[in-house]
């Protein structure tokens, strides 16, 4: 059954390349459907800059996502339960959260640190990190890291203490296990995303037009939150991945039913609680949250 989940992991990260795998005749198509995502019009003097640059995020994503896929099965197959266990679909779905999120990451930042060249265009004021950057995303992100660590802390507590039942699980295992690490990589993650962050915001945006500087606004703010996703996919995965610990693998080295139920409760929490979050998100249409925030004394449409 595991097979049929890696297939599935596959073909959604095939799915993240539209303009890289449509042809260069269908290419205008794909890049207005992503105008209309961000809300802002094609500039056409630079738009074949800006297909190069989705291009190479979406390879990004889908390199990243298949890496995330193929670390994750070498990891089950390492793991006490194999690759049947029933936590493999969500280690699969984990890679290929965290591999994606970090391929999107690197390529959206590396190509905000490209130099460029040209007029710019005087505004008001200088946009911030939270003109951006939704709320929801912002506070997530440091939220998760911080949770995913608690959740480590909480098990070698309860484990300690005897608050599982007769389940036990050694604290050399608990804070060097694969939850404590991805905590660990989460927070580390949340750092270097600050830094990075800054240091896009400090950088200068020339722009020959309105139309190319709310362009160059909306792939800003999709570098930033590419960036500010690792930390959050990390943290949500490391939680997931505790909570794995607690259910399965404690049962597995000898103990407990209360371990088990603990685990799976929390689980389910957990997942109903962040399909709510990204449901509220996408409501949200975070990718014109940047437009609703500098450009919202603009006519409706694409600004000129």
């Amino acid at each position: 059954m595991s097979y049929v989940f890696v297939c599935c992991a596959i073909a959604i990260a095939c799915s993240f390349a539209p303009l890289s795998s449509s042809k260069p005749t269908k290419r205008a198509r794909e890049l207005d459907k992503y105008a209309r995502r961000l809300g802002v019009a094609v500039p056409v003097a630079t738009a074949e800059r800006i297909v190069s640059q989705l291009i190479r995020r979406e390879g990004a994503l889908m390199t990243g996502g298949l890496t995330g896929i193929v670390l994750a099965v070498i990891t089950a197959l390492l793991l006490p339960g194999g690759f049947n266990a029933g936590y493999v679909p969500v280690l699969i779905f984990g890679g290929l959260g965290v591999g994606s999120a970090v391929g999107a990451a690197l390529a959206s930042s590396a190509s905000a640190f490209t130099p460029l060249t040209g007029p710019r265009i005087a505004r008001s004021c200088t946009p911030g990190y939270a003109d951006y950057v939704p709320p929801l995303e912002r506070w997530s992100g440091r939220v998760l890291p911080a949770l995913a660590l608690l959740a480590v802390l909480a098990a070698w507590i309860a484990f300690s203490v005897g608050a599982l039942g007769d389940a036990r699980l050694s604290s050399a295992y608990i804070w060097g296990s694969a939850g404590a690490w991805l905590a660990y990589a989460s927070i580390a993650g949340l750092l270097v995303s600050e830094v990075l962050s800054r240091r896009i915001l400090d950088r200068g945006q020339p722009a020959a037009s309105a139309t190319d500087l709310a362009w160059n606004d909306g792939l800003r703010s999709q570098a930033l939150r590419d960036l500010h996703a690792v930390p959050v996919t990390l943290g949500f995965v490391s939680i997931l991945g505790t909570f794995l610990d607690i259910g399965s693998l404690s049962d597995y080295q000898g103990g407990g039913a209360t371990a088990a139920l603990v685990g799976l409760v929390l689980l389910v929490l957990l997942s109903g609680a962040a399909l709510t979050v990204l449901l509220l998100d996408i409501t949200s249409k975070p990718q014109q949250y940047y437009w609703r925030r500098l450009w919202a004394d603009r006519a409706a449409g694409s600004p000129t």
